[in-house]
């Protein structure tokens, strides 16, 4: 698995630099697709269907830019 720094908002429009985990190794780049899950104060957070990743611990929903 690869993880990478992407960037996400949250719903009060807060931005964020984290850390997210790809599905697999990609050739060039990665989508939004393929991510397994992203770090955010060390609690790993898995999206929802329509992609969105809310934390159990605060609550907030992210979502990537």
């Amino acid at each position: 698995m690869l993880t990478q720094n992407i960037h996400v908002v949250d719903q009060f429009g807060s931005k964020l630099s984290i850390q997210a985990t790809f599905h697999k190794v990609l050739s060039s780049t990665h989508t939004i697709d393929h991510i397994k899950h992203i770090t955010v104060d060390g609690e790993n957070i898995r999206p929802s269907f329509e992609m969105l990743f809310q934390s159990n611990i605060t609550t907030k929903i992210y979502r990537v830019i």
